[in-house]
């Protein structure tokens, strides 16, 4: 390309980025558009979605608004994906026709096209991108756009027009105006953006003629039961002084066929400065009046209830409108359907009852269950936390009972086909418990899920619309799981997603325990509710309620807090727990994402399960030594990460970061359910201010309150940064949090020195928390200091004063190597009785394998990165690589798991449907063996004197088996 040419082409680039995209009504008409034929355009303020102002068209049967661009618009294949056209369209009156648009070139061709549909009355979005349009699309040159009338005379509003829009957002929704304008709506990924699709759907659930009394009694007491469920008992000052005080700004006026006012807009294209509003503020007006008026029988806030609904269906929230994108508008309107149906009686009585009736409906999504759930489809938990009870008041707010019978019978069948097991890494429930949302394990999503789930189960709980046994019993996985990995109601920081130090169960997560045990006996024991859903309950339950009151009479009691080793590998997770204390390892693979980081969100977050081994020794972080004020990022206990300023560990992209592994061995393994080992083959990706070839090999065995910690093959080419291993990171109080060192007290702030554990001569240290670290391979920098640090959100300056311990690689490490134990709050007669290294052995710690035996439980426990061989292992002589095994002898027999952690996905993307597929592990033992108990997951065959042992392992989960020699 010559030097003229290019120039050429920079500034025809440069001319189509400085394109003039607003159009704005609020000075004069602009002098591109002209009419032909007898069609007028004028200002005018009977209406507005922006400014004061709107064009109005008035136009005969086929008139034309023709619009000319100042400059010629030439679409390569890129724009022509990601450009297109937004506006409002206000329509006075409903009609069977529509405007047509279309896209002229010089010469006059027609290559794209679309149509607007007028059969709704009030503003309605108009967004659509080119690729979505219609037209032959040969013609890539546009010099001018046109408006056609309908065959008819009439008129219409414009506002808010933008044109072209160089990216057009990609959760554009479809609805009854324009309903093919984005095709990833049928992704199942976009589920908001489905309510127009779903609206299509015909009931497959006849209407009975006539209700049975029987079908009339449960329907009123599922009613009754709501009406219990949503009462407040009085209105809340605070919500009803915001409904007036929001009122009063939106300045709602009656103009022509609608209003004037506070524009009603979506998130994603609000400008509050101008004082537009958006659903929270329609949800803040509708439920404080409609507390004020149910409660305190309020007129003027019954009228202004009304008013506001009238104005809310003006302005796009309504029946088929998609408000140009409705993305997660689930979390902002939840008050409006608990407080419709406070008001239900007022509502079937207004004039504007249909309306307000339909617009319900259609945005609470129950059109979706008129079908049986479609399996494989995305986003279970956004819809169970923010739709479920919305579709649950839709469905009893049809003005006819048999319509009741028939949404609630398609309802209840909807959540019961939902609550299954969803395949590969799509939102919902796994066969592990875990729960799933962004592709993820995602405990912060779950909390208020299964509340909502739980109430609809109490709701329904002895009538046919209670869901199915099957679909409680998966439901149960899910709640024993967050049981699990919460002490009591937190959770650990690798696990926490984008909330590092938040997030939690709260008192409706703990009240869902009592509805689902109420629901009756999932343990298969034949009791009339399920005790040990009850004695968790009670446990977590620190209020006197009706349901703890009845199960302290039916003889139970609160459980202890779960004991034992949980292996969570579609987390690629482990949780360790004894006594009170719980330990979060943590790792990631190809299948399970490392950390959510945004643009704002959990900046710093990158190491979240770089291995991390974070013990929670009481029932909450705080009270277990971690703070985020003053947090060093780098050092999440038990990771081995590289030490980064902060400006250098923030978040790498301008969107979304959540990093996968190249690697899949990652994850966790138990043996009986009550001690296990993790395992992570780290691996550090290529993006900005990472270091590509950072790699470690890790492991912990954790046995009864021991961990062996393991670390070899560290190595990274980063000569600017320290690589470190944490052992403890946690908040140091003067005279209360005093850490030891060899046995030393030191308990004072700037204390800092650096020791040596080795074989001959171990490092002890012990935390303000009661664990003893015994470092018997590494060089340990321990501190107690004022810490500087940022907050994951804001970067603001935060400051803390924290005890602290980790191993030195040194910078750009080569082979680095690590082995301490950690004892968790150990006895004084534990540490009397045995000798930290006397109580494990290590057999092996290469790249290879890492093999320990631990003496006092008598499990030897492999992790095998490549394959093993040995002649000298006293059972096993080959284990493939990637395994976990873990074993112990029992009398002649011996007990056994062998775990592959990889999910074995095989499409890689944000989410897929694609399932787990089933792993062969094929294993070696000297000597002849057979298996105690069939199990359809393993098989053994004579090879000479030894046996093969074949595993078939399938969602990272261990299959354990007993064996005795033959």
């Amino acid at each position: 390309m010559t030097r003229k040419h290019l120039l050429f082409t920079l500034a025809l680039l440069c001319s189509q980025v400085s394109f003039a995209q607003f159009i704005g009504f609020e000075t004069e008409i602009p002098k591109e558009f002209t009419t032909a034929d007898k069609g007028k355009i004028a200002l005018s303020t009977r209406y507005y979605k922006e400014g004061k102002q709107s064009l109005e068209w008035d136009f005969h049967s086929g008139s034309k608004l023709n619009v000319s661009l100042e400059q010629l618009l030439t679409l390569d294949e890129q724009m022509e994906n990601s450009y297109g056209i937004t506006l409002w369209i206000y329509n006075e009156v409903p009609q069977q026709d529509s405007i047509r648009f279309e896209f002229l070139s010089p010469q006059g061709d027609v290559s794209y096209w679309f149509s607007f549909q007028l059969a709704s009355a009030g503003w309605r979005a108009c967004w659509i991108g080119f690729q979505h349009m219609k037209g032959n699309k040969q013609n890539k040159e546009i010099a001018s756009y046109r408006l056609i009338a309908p065959e008819r005379k009439g008129r219409i509003f414009l506002d808010r027009l933008t044109f072209p829009v160089k990216k057009m957002n990609d959760r554009t929704t479809p609805d009854l105006q324009i309903p093919y304008n984005n095709s990833l709506s049928y992704r199942d990924l976009w589920h908001w953006c489905r309510v127009w699709q779903w609206e299509q759907y015909k009931y497959d659930i006849p209407l009975p003629a006539t209700l049975t009394q029987a079908e009339k009694e449960e329907l009123c007491t599922v009613e009754q039961r709501l009406t219990t469920a949503l009462d407040i008992q009085k209105a809340p000052k605070e919500a009803v002084s915001k409904a007036y005080d929001v009122f009063q700004k939106t300045n709602i006026q009656r103009s022509g066929t609608g209003f004037t006012g506070a524009p009603i807009l979506t998130p994603d294209e609000l400008d509050r400065s101008k004082g537009e509003i958006s659903w929270n503020d329609l949800e803040t007006m509708l439920s404080g009046f409609a507390y004020d008026a149910y409660y305190n029988h309020s007129e003027s806030s019954r009228q202004n209830y009304f008013t506001v609904w009238e104005f809310a269906i003006s302005q796009g929230f309504s029946f088929g409108s998609g408000m140009g994108t409705n993305h997660h508008y689930g979390y902002q309107v939840r008050k409006i359907y608990t407080t419709a149906w406070l008001m239900r009686d007022a509502i079937w009585k207004t004039p504007n009852r249909d309306n307000i009736l339909s617009t319900l409906i259609f945005w609470s999504a129950l059109q979706e269950t008129r079908r049986p759930y479609q399996y494989g489809r995305d986003e279970l938990l956004d819809s169970w936390h923010t739709l479920l009870m919305a579709k649950t008041v839709s469905a009893l707010l049809f003005t006819d009972e048999r319509e009741r019978v028939r949404a609630l019978k398609g309802l209840s069948r909807w959540v019961s086909s939902s609550l299954q097991y969803t395949p590969g890494t799509i939102g919902g429930i796994k066969v592990d418990g875990t729960t799933f949302h962004h592709g993820g394990f995602y405990p912060a999503y779950t909390t208020g899920v299964l509340a909502m789930v739980g109430q609809f189960i109490s709701l329904t709980n002895k009538t046919v619309y209670e869901p199915t046994e099957e679909a409680r019993q998966v439901l149960k996985s899910a709640f024993i799981a967050m049981r699990n990995y919460s002490n009591k109601y937190e959770w650990g920081v690798g696990i926490s997603g984008r909330h590092p130090f938040g997030g939690s169960m709260k008192a409706d997560d703990v009240a869902a325990f009592a509805y689902l045990a109420l629901s009756g006996d999932l343990s298969g024991e034949g009791n009339a509710f399920d005790h040990h859903l009850a004695a968790d309950y009670l446990r977590l339950c620190e209020k006197d309620t009706p349901e703890a009151r009845y199960f302290k009479t039916q003889g139970i009691t609160p459980a202890s807090a779960p004991q034992g080793f949980f292996v969570y590998n579609y987390g690629a997770a482990g949780i360790f727990r004894r006594s009170d204390w719980m330990v979060t390892l943590k790792g990631y693979t190809t299948d399970v994402w490392g950390s959510e980081i945004y643009r704002k969100d959990n900046r710093y977050g990158r190491y979240q399960s770089y291995g991390s081994v974070q013990i929670m020794g009481y029932p909450s972080r705080l009270s277990s030594g971690y703070d985020e004020n003053g947090w060093d990022w780098n050092r999440l206990p038990g990771t081995t990460t590289i030490h980064l300023p902060f400006e250098l560990l923030d978040s790498p992209l301008p969107g979304t970061t959540m990093a996968h592994s190249k690697e899949n061995f990652s994850g966790s393994s138990s043996l009986e359910g009550k001690n296990g080992m993790f395992v992570t083959k780290l691996m550090e990706r290529e993006l900005k201010n990472f270091t590509p070839d950072f790699v470690a090999r890790k492991s912990v065995f954790c046995f009864e309150n021991r961990m062996i910690c393991l670390g070899t093959g560290i190595h990274n080419s980063n000569n600017e940064y320290p690589t470190e291993t944490t052992l403890f990171q946690s908040t140091f109080q003067k005279g209360k949090s005093t850490i030891l060192v060899n046995g030393e007290e030191e308990k004072e702030i700037g204390f800092k020195k650096k020791l040596s554990g080795t074989t001959e001569k171990l490092l002890s240290i012990r935390d303000g928390y009661n664990n003893h670290y015994f470092v018997k391979d590494g060089n340990v920098q321990i501190q107690i200091t004022k810490q500087e640090s940022r907050h994951e959100k804001t970067r603001a300056v935060t400051q803390g004063t924290f005890a602290s311990a980790w191993i030195e690689h040194g910078k750009a490490p080569k082979n680095g190597t690590y082995e301490y134990l950690v004892w968790i709050q150990p006895t004084d007669q534990e540490l009397k009785n045995y000798e930290a290294t006397q109580t494990y052995e290590v057999l092996q710690r290469n790249d290879s394998a890492h093999i320990v035996h631990d003496r006092l439980t008598d499990i030897t426990a492999y992790a095998v990165f490549e394959t093993y061989r040995s002649q000298r292992d006293s059972l096993l002589s080959l284990i493939p690589a990637e395994t976990m095994v873990m074993y112990r002898k029992d009398k002649a027999n011996i007990i056994m798991s062998v775990c592959d952690p990889n999910l074995n996905i095989e499409e890689k993307a944000y989410t897929t449907k694609n399932p787990s597929r089933v792993l062969e592990k094929r294993l070696e033992l000297k000597g002849k063996w057979k298996i105690s108990t069939p199990n359809e997951k393993v098989t053994l065959t004579a090879d000479g004197k030894n046996t093969i042992l074949t595993v078939h392992c399938q969602h990272g989960q261990p299959v354990e088996f007993s064996l005795q020699q033959n």
